[in-house]
């Protein structure tokens, strides 16, 4: 499994952080690389929160089956993944959901008056109301993730989209390249690889012209594109073809510039945008860096610190971190497993001891290796 660290530095998964943020922006407040964690080490991609207070969500059908995938609650975590989604990546999700919830329910004025009726077009299976909804957005996924942890099916949502029949985990994943591509499919196959990411990348320029998706689309692709050619020495392969199908956007862009131009109907704006951003001089671009990324720190993170966090001190964050580690403990190996003894020993632990606990458990098998493991932290 790739590292948290190599998995925020894939550039198709920092891509989603401009993306979804854009595609999403009349329904939903986002926020990305929210930090779960005292260190930088553990972050959710994109966390979305309804810009109505009454926690509504209207679908939006021009985004498709994206549209409907996050009405169906007022807050959605996303979690994308370029490559193959294993078993650590599901359990990971599950942990930084886990975390966030723990570390934010108190906070959350409406929380508790967000609810769903048993006929709701967009909730039609009974969720844990209070807990934002994860949707996992994977290039791939294999049966042994979808029987780890029982995923089924998610038929109102149609094939490839499947849920974790779990009580209260409230998450989704949705195996974007076996989707079929249609205008439906489109926004998601966006994220997608191969073929398909190639396709819809070129369908973008094909909307109406005056379709503000479209134009924010464009304009999110030609950033990142930038991005991209500055750190090209240090891409893969797999990054270098996903570049391509943003040049070429630019360039087909570029095209339709120059068509618009001869016909006499060019707006100055649209003339302008190839050359503005090119020369950097969009907001959010700084030296070849994309809004939100300074020398790899998240927006709102100064030098390791989150907004809100002085010196690594947030007051309930080391005990939502607890009472979050005691519930996975509880979870994957049975209430007896969580013995006044090894409760206290979880409590005595460093931060630093505390946040490697949570990393570690879900390799574990045995409660054995767990209490080995705390004994060896408190020798």
């Amino acid at each position: 499994m790739a590292s948290e660290q190599a998995k925020s530095n894939e550039p198709h998964d920092q891509f989603i952080k401009q993306f979804i943020p854009v595609v999403l922006k009349n329904l939903f407040e986002s926020q990305t690389s929210v930090s779960v964690r005292l260190s930088e080490e553990l972050a959710i991609d994109v966390l979305c929160t309804a810009i109505k207070h009454d926690g509504k969500i209207e679908i939006d059908d021009s985004l498709g089956l994206l549209g409907r995938l996050v009405a169906i609650h007022s807050t959605i975590i996303i979690e994308h993944y370029s490559g193959y989604l294993d078993l650590e990546d599901i359990d990971s999700c599950i942990l930084r959901s886990g975390l966030y919830w723990e570390l934010n329910k108190s906070k959350s004025d409406n929380s508790r008056k967000i609810r769903a009726t048993k006929n709701s077009v967009t909730n039609p299976t009974p969720l844990h109301f209070d807990r934002p909804f994860t949707w996992i957005l994977t290039a791939k996924c294999g049966e042994n993730s979808f029987k780890r942890w029982n995923a089924i099916p998610y038929p109102e949502y149609g094939a490839h989209v499947y849920r974790l029949a779990a009580p209260g985990l409230s998450m989704g994943i949705v195996d974007i390249e076996s989707l079929p591509y249609n205008p439906d499919t489109m926004l998601l196959k966006m994220l997608g690889k191969a073929n398909s990411a190639k396709q819809a990348f070129a369908d973008i320029l094909k909307l109406d012209p005056k379709l503000e998706l479209r134009n924010d689309i464009i304009e999110v692709s030609l950033k990142h594109c930038i991005y991209l050619e500055e750190v090209k020495s240090e891409l893969t392969q797999e990054a270098l073809s996903f570049m391509t199908y943003l040049k070429e956007v630019e360039e087909a862009y570029q095209a339709w510039v120059k068509k618009r131009q001869a016909e006499g109907k060019i707006v100055g704006f649209e003339e302008g945008k190839i050359e503005g951003i090119r020369e950097g001089k969009i907001e959010g671009i700084r030296e070849g860096k994309i809004e939100g990324i300074r020398e790899g720190k998240v927006e709102g993170i100064r030098e390791g610190k989150v907004e809100g966090i002085r010196e690594g001190k947030v007051e309930g964050v080391r005990e939502g971190m607890i009472r979050a580690a005691t519930k996975i403990v509880r979870g994957k190996f049975g209430v007896e497993a969580l013995t006044p003894e090894i409760s206290d020993r979880i409590t005595g632990l460093s931060d630093r001891q505390l946040d490697e606990f949570t990393s570690k458990i879900f390799d574990w098998q045995q409660p054995s290796e767990m209490v080995a493991w705390l004994e060896n932290c408190q020798s």
